[in-house]
C-alpha cells in the first residue's frame, strides 16, 4: 500500500483536489485508492492537528473543540487508533490519499513535520509529497480574497505588509518548504509541479489525477467533477467585503450568505498592489525561487515568474 500525502501549497487549486477525492469517495474505492474519512471531513484537518503540540493554531483547535493539553492528548490518541482501523478495513487498496494545505501553512517546523511522519506515514511501501509551487506574489493577491471571506478588515497594501515580516517567511519561501518536507521523507520523494504549467481545462485537479494515475474525463459520467471553489473575487466585490468588515456588523451566518453572493456575482481578478510594494514582496523569494526552477524546471523561470501589475510590465518594456 502507498502513501500520497498532498500539502498545497496556498491558492494553487486544493480546494477542487479535495472536492473531488471527498465526491467520488466511494468511486476512487472502487479503484484502489482510499481517502480516510478518520483525518477529517474533505480537508484531513485532524492529522494536522495530531501532529501540533497543543497551544499551535488554536484557530483550528477551536474548530474541532480542543479546550487543553487533556483533550488535545486523548484527540490524537482516538484519530490515530480511528486511521489504524480505517487502514486495517482496507486491505486490498493500493493508494491511500491525505490532503491538507495546512499540512503546509500549519507545519512550518521540521520538528511538526517529522511529528506527522511518525503518527500516520508510517509501514508504507512507497511515500510521495505532492506540492505544487505557485509565484508569491500571484499566492497572496489571490490568498487577500480569502481573508476578507473570514473578516479581514484591511486594504490588500497592508495585507502584503503584514506578511512581510520573516514571521511570514516559511509561509511563502518556496524552498524551505520542499527543503523541510525534504529532510524528512526524502527528496527523492518529492513530486513538485508548478502551478502555472497545469493551468488545462481542468487545472491542478486534472494534473493530480494523473499522479493517481486516474482517467479523469471531464465529459465522462463515471466522475462528479464540479466547478471552481474558493475563487478569486474582483475589485468590487472585495471593496463590498472590505467595508462591510469593516463596520463590523456582519455576524458569521450573515458573512458568509455575503460572501456566496460575491462569489456568485464578483467572480474575476482583485485588486493588485503598487509596482514597488509588488517588487519589493516579490524580490524576498528570488534567490530561493531560483534554486527551485534550477532544481525541478531547469529552463522554464516563467513558472515561478508572477503576473505583474501592469504599471510594472509596462515599465520592463
Amino acid at each position: 500500500m502507498n502513501l500520497t500525502v498532498h500539502i498545497g501549497t496556498t491558492k494553487t487549486g486544493s480546494s477542487s483536489i479535495q472536492r473531488f477525492l471527498n465526491c467520488n469517495s466511494d468511486q476512487l474505492r472502487m479503484k484502489g485508492i482510499l481517502v480516510p474519512s478518520s483525518l477529517g471531513n474533505i480537508i484531513h484537518l485532524n492529522a494536522v492537528m495530531a501532529s501540533l503540540p497543543f497551544g499551535e493554531s488554536m484557530d483550528l483547535a477551536r474548530v474541532i473543540k480542543l479546550t487543553d493539553a487533556r483533550d488535545h492528548l486523548a484527540f490524537r490518541r482516538n484519530t490515530i487508533a480511528a486511521f489504524q482501523k480505517e487502514l486495517a478495513a482496507s486491505p486490498d487498496c493500493r493508494e491511500v490519499v491525505i490532503t491538507a494545505e495546512y499540512l503546509h501553512s500549519r507545519l512550518p517546523l521540521r520538528q511538526h513535520v517529522q511529528t506527522f511522519r511518525d503518527l500516520f506515514c508510517r509501514d508504507f511501501d512507497k511515500i510521495r509529497i505532492v506540492v505544487y509551487m505557485r509565484p508569491q506574489l500571484d499566492q497572496i493577491v489571490s490568498l487577500y480574497s480569502t481573508v476578507l471571506r473570514s473578516g479581514y478588515a484591511r486594504p490588500l497594501n497592508h495585507f502584503i505588509r503584514s506578511r512581510m515580516s520573516p514571521a511570514f517567511r516559511p509561509y511563502f519561501d518556496l524552498r524551505d518548504v520542499i527543503t523541510r518536507w525534504g529532510d524528512v521523507f526524502g527528496a527523492e520523494n518529492l513530486v513538485v509541479r508548478p502551478y502555472k504549467a497545469v493551468s488545462g481545462k481542468l487545472g491542478t485537479l486534472g494534473d493530480f489525477c494523473e499522479v493517481l494515475d486516474l482517467d479523469l474525463n471531464p465529459d465522462s459520467e463515471e466522475w462528479r467533477i464540479g466547478g471552481q471553489v474558493n475563487t478569486s473575487i474582483n475589485v468590487a466585490g472585495q471593496e463590498l467585503l472590505l467595508l462591510l468588515n469593516q463596520t463590523g456588523a456582519l455576524d458569521a451566518a450573515h458573512r458568509r450568505q455575503v460572501v456566496k453572493w460575491a462569489e456568485l456575482h464578483c467572480t474575476g481578478h482583485g485588486a493588485t498592489p503598487p509596482p514597488k510594494l509588488a517588487r519589493a514582496f516579490q524580490s524576498q523569494f528570488d534567490e530561493s525561487n531560483h534554486w527551485v526552477t534550477e532544481t525541478y524546471f531547469p529552463g522554464h523561470p516563467e513558472y515561478l515568474e508572477p503576473r505583474w501589475p501592469e504599471r510594472v510590465r509596462e515599465g520592463a518594456r
